[in-house]
């Protein structure tokens, strides 16, 4: 399960493009952004371990700006930034800090590792990472990993997982998926349709492999059209139907490649596909409290004040 700062991290990046998983992140870039003055500045707070100048300077720049003030830093200081900000930090916020410090391939390749080694599978992680990202983020996670970790993405998956939840995580991490086009194949979108249907209809048990086959190689555009004519062979929508006819990691697994994601609590949880925006609106209406005050209970001091900033503003 991620930690609250995993999720909010997760969810802070600045819009990669429009329309896509990416584009409800809460941090933009910083306006008159000086890279070399906050490089200075940063000498001197790790210098102090002024804390709360740190959390002030890297919670209010985009990832593009961390990683040229990280460039600068070098230069000013003859230092790696990360490194000293992890021998500067401790606990939760040297979480925090460092994770915002690496780039979002750096950050997903970091948790999948998390989520991979040791006792135990974290499978909300993967499938938080890998059902929600698109091909050429996928390919930067995987060149990350290796670089990391010296280790293969995929021989890991195969390594910690099995069966049917296995061949999803693996159909995806390929980073192969049909990118959106102009162009509407509406024959394929009605075969896709019935083929689901299909699946499910000539069974009690459902066949689970077309269904991971049309949900991770078709476009999420394509997708978003066999759903809906989905609806005009089984009476239901995708999700009913993965709900009742699909359990576990599976299951979930296929519901974040089919509908939008849940909302977490504050406490670990795991969204699907969504940002931190709308997980802010969703959330109130949810527990009737925002993110932004709950988070207060769950927080103090500098740590507090990063999430805080993460969260950036309280839903009235």
């Amino acid at each position: 399960m991620q930690s609250i700062n995993e999720l909010l991290l997760s969810k802070v990046n600045e819009a990669r493009k429009p329309t896509v998983w990416g584009t409800l992140g809460t941090i933009r870039p910083f306006p008159n952004f000086d890279p070399e003055m906050d490089a200075v500045n940063l000498v001197a707070a790790i210098k102090s371990k002024d804390t709360g100048a740190i959390v002030q300077i890297l919670t209010n720049r985009s990832s593009t700006q961390r990683q040229l003030i990280a460039r600068l830093y070098r230069t000013t200081a003859a230092q790696d930034l990360l490194s000293d900000l992890q021998g500067a930090l401790s606990g939760d916020l040297k979480s925090v800090i460092v994770g915002l410090m690496r780039t979002p391939s750096r950050f997903d390749a970091t948790e999948l590792r998390r989520a991979l080694k040791g006792i135990g599978t974290d499978e909300d992680t993967l499938i938080e990472i890998l059902c929600t990202r698109d091909n050429k983020q996928l390919h930067e996670i995987i060149t990350a990993y290796k670089q990391e970790f010296n280790r293969d993405l995929e021989q890991d998956i195969a390594d910690d997982t099995s069966k049917d939840f296995q061949r999803l995580l693996l159909a995806l991490a390929k980073g192969t998926r049909e990118n959106n086009t102009d162009w509407i194949d509406y024959r394929l979108i009605d075969h896709d349709a019935k083929t689901l249907y299909e699946a499910k209809a000539n069974s009690k048990t459902p066949n689970p492999d077309p269904w991971i086959q049309i949900l991770t190689e078709r476009s999420t555009d394509h997708l978003d059209r066999v759903f809906q004519k989905y609806i005009d062979y089984s009476s239901e929508e995708i999700e009913k139907t993965i709900q009742t006819d699909f359990s576990g990691d599976l299951g979930n697994a296929l519901l974040s490649l089919g509908v939008e994601g849940r909302v977490p609590h504050p406490n670990p949880g795991v969204p699907q596909r969504d940002d931190l925006l709308s997980i802010r609106v969703e959330y109130r209406k949810k527990y009737g409290v925002s993110l932004y005050t709950a988070l207060q209970g769950e927080a103090k001091g500098d740590y507090l004040k990063a999430l805080l900033a993460l969260c950036r503003a309280e839903d009235l």
